[in-house]
């Protein structure tokens, strides 16, 4: 699947500075302005810190924010090709942010047709509803969407996907939430995570013509593996990696890799039972032979938060820039994302260019 364009709307900005800026390591951390912690001994309340989309979110909640996060990636989108255009052609795949009371299917579907049908009503364009479709799952919820893509793009539904995830972990009711389940990175949890907001779309087509000498270079979206570890949040046993590796392993192609091979983009966020079983998954690819010793990997979280259903989205731009401003350290990039509900996805980026070492941004 050859990426045409992609759009974003986080704390570093929309697609092209954010990852600029998280590749220089900026962040933009802030102070929730409704949730505080106490750690043990303070007489003052601590600030919880979010990374929050700094004047397009404020004072929206519920749907709303989440439509504003919407738009304003859709915007960015369409400053790289025309949204009015697109929607006649394209089916939209898009990942949404998963219920805590466990609704299903129906309630993301609702979800999403608010959350697209009133950003594309902000923005004056009309895309045909029939052509949605909706995704939960977490973090990996973006990988299901993707997979959904490239089975409609195999069956010829359709030539063009718009593929996207949109998420906020920083309103008040959640972070309240996160704060009750010391999940939260305070003061007195240093391995808790930290809240973020973010919504990211890549436009896919099924053929692309490739990049001229000189130009900037074509890449592709591929090999997308899906799992499932039944030992997630929740239950007394940590995750064993097993599930995580598979998936990886799959995408990787059983070949060999090791640095200046493959570049990993992973959803750690923090949390020390994400870490856990991204560790065991690495040992487990390097006993197979899979992994020759150490690969690099980069952590989006560290810039933009824990964007949940967004995070595999924002992987996907992150590696795209990576290939088209010729940074990328390696042959090949893999999203790796790990859900709290227990799904468990990896798909490759990679270019028909050979990347340009030392080139920056």
């Amino acid at each position: 699947m050859r990426v045409v364009a992609v759009g974003m709307s986080s704390s570093l900005g929309p697609a092209t500075t954010a990852c600029a800026a998280f590749r220089a390591g900026i962040v933009r951390p802030r102070p929730s302005e409704e949730v505080a912690t106490f750690a043990p001994g303070d007489r003052e309340p601590q600030p919880v810190f979010v990374r929050e989309l700094r004047g397009s979110t404020f004072g929206f909640s519920g749907v709303g924010r989440l439509v504003a996060i919407t738009l304003e990636a859709l915007e960015d989108l369409g400053t790289r090709v025309p949204l009015d255009t697109l929607g006649r052609e394209a089916g939209v795949f898009l990942a949404l942010p998963g219920f805590v009371d466990g609704s299903g299917v129906a309630a993301t579907e609702r979800l999403g047709r608010q959350v697209l049908g009133r950003a594309l009503e902000a923005l004056g364009v009309s895309w045909p509803e029939e052509r949605w479709r909706f995704f939960g799952g977490g973090s990996a919820g973006f990988a299901l969407a993707l997979d959904a893509a490239r089975q409609g793009m195999e069956r010829g539904t359709f030539e063009t996907c718009v593929v996207g995830g949109v998420d906020s972990r920083t309103e008040p009711g959640h972070l309240r939430y996160l704060l009750a389940e010391r999940r939260l990175k305070t003061a007195d949890n240093p391995v808790g995570l930290v809240p973020g907001e973010a919504g990211a779309f890549v436009v896919l087509r099924s053929r692309g013509p490739k990049s001229a000498r000189g130009a900037t270079p074509a890449v592709d979206i591929s090999a997308v593996r899906l799992g499932h570890e039944p030992r997630h949040r929740g239950t007394d046993m940590r995750p064993d990696g097993v599930a995580l590796s598979t998936c990886v392993q799959s995408v990787l192609g059983g070949q060999p890799s090791g640095k200046g091979d493959v570049l990993f983009v992973t959803d750690l966020n923090g949390e020390e039972v994400r870490a856990w079983e991204w560790g065991c998954a690495l040992i487990r690819l390097r006993s197979d032979g899979v992994l020759k010793g150490d690969v690099p990997f980069w952590v989006p979280a560290t810039g933009f938060g824990d964007v949940g259903a967004a995070a595999g989205a924002v992987g996907a731009c992150i590696a795209n820039h990576a290939f088209w401003r010729r940074y990328s350290p390696a042959s090949r990039i893999v999203v790796v994302m790990q859900s709290d509900s227990g799904e468990r996805a990896a798909f490759t980026v990679s270019s028909s260019g050979t990347p340009e070492r030392g080139v920056r941004a």
